[in-house]
């Protein structure tokens, strides 16, 4: 059996809104206080053929899960602790905390992946909100932006996520840098020509309701892979 050893990650429960900064190194200790928060712990990348239970690209997978995946198909997941990306053909995959459990002969690859930022957004009330930063298990609950690469794609998971279908981008005056762009797949990648080191809005636009949600985020003077998570309740 091998794993894919984990460095570390924390959730940060809050009944409205919370912001997960998942950087790529985290100390031992940190580690430790991370084992008991986390809801989830992998993102789906790619998936082609079938899986039990049944998967979708861009969808989270929570700790505990074993994914059987059918002869002939193969499934790429992104683990959030590790920031790596795993891609399996047939077998079984079991989703931890610390790691992708599978036998050495159903693991196709391994390569370094995204560390995702996820945003949780609450869209109960009169409107959205955002709010603090947890960055695996630090507290930065001043900070405003999330961060975010030039290139950096964006997935939308939760339950209101089927409904997402276009996105703006808008300057700290609120003008229009770029607009509808096209959600698919739950997803939309910026387009790699904004200036690093300005704040920005996204703004993101649903089926059936009138007001958009928007997420602060900064750009990144960076070639890292970026993946911001924008998660809805």
């Amino acid at each position: 059996m091998a794993t894919i050893d984990r460095s570390g990650f924390i959730t940060k429960a809050a009944a409205l809104v919370g912001l997960i900064l998942l950087p790529a190194m985290l100390d031992a200790e940190l580690a430790r206080a991370a084992n008991t928060n986390s809801t989830v712990a992998a993102l789906v990348m790619d998936l082609t053929g079938a899986t039990k239970p049944p998967l979708v690209v861009h969808r989270e997978v929570a700790p505990g899960t074993k994914i059987a995946i059918e002869p002939g198909a193969r499934l790429s997941l992104l683990h959030y602790a590790t920031c790596s990306i795993v891609t399996f053909s047939g077998g079984t995959v079991k989703v931890t905390e610390e790691g992708l459990e599978a036998a050495e002969t159903n693991i196709e690859s391994r390569k370094p992946g995204p560390c995702p930022h996820t945003h949780k957004i609450s869209l109960a009330g009169p409107g959205p909100l955002g709010g603090g930063i947890v960055s695996r298990g630090i507290s930065h609950d001043q900070s405003k932006y999330a961060e975010l690469t030039p290139d950096g794609l964006v997935v939308i998971t939760g339950a209101r996520s089927a409904d997402a279908v276009t996105a703006d981008v808008l300057d700290s005056n609120r003008m229009l840098v770029d607009r509808d762009i096209q959600i698919r797949q739950k997803s939309f990648r910026l387009s790699g020509v904004l200036p690093p080191r300005r704040p920005y809005f996204i703004s993101i636009h649903f089926r059936g309701r009138s007001e958009p949600v928007e997420v602060p985020v900064s750009i990144l003077a960076s070639d890292a892979k970026g993946l911001l998570i924008l998660q809805l309740e």
